[in-house]
């Protein structure tokens, strides 16, 4: 029983490790967009958010770009929308 514990904690620690080393990092490009009559972030953010995304996440990314203190946006106003790029699509720089 020591044993089959033993081996466990060990695999367990192997795969978050290599989970942590071969992470995907997602390359993001920004969009300007603006913001018209009636629109609030949760629909700019729903409409830019991948299939296995959460909503929240993109609002979040979208706040951080534009240095956003509150959720509250206006007809008129231009943000920039960090949207997921495929790696392939994207030129990575590199030192």
């Amino acid at each position: 029983m020591k044993k089959a514990l033993v081996l466990l904690g060990i695999t367990l620690v192997l795969y978050t490790g290599y989970n942590m080393v071969f992470a995907t990092e997602y390359v993001y490009k920004e969009h300007t967009i603006t913001v018209t009559s009636g629109e609030t972030l949760w629909d700019i953010a729903g409409r830019y958010a991948e299939k296995d995304e959460d909503v929240r996440e993109v609002i979040h990314r979208i706040s951080s770009a534009n240095n956003l203190k509150s959720r509250v946006i206006y007809s008129g106003q231009v943000l920039k929308v960090p949207v997921r790029v495929e790696a392939q699509d994207a030129m990575l720089a590199t030192k």
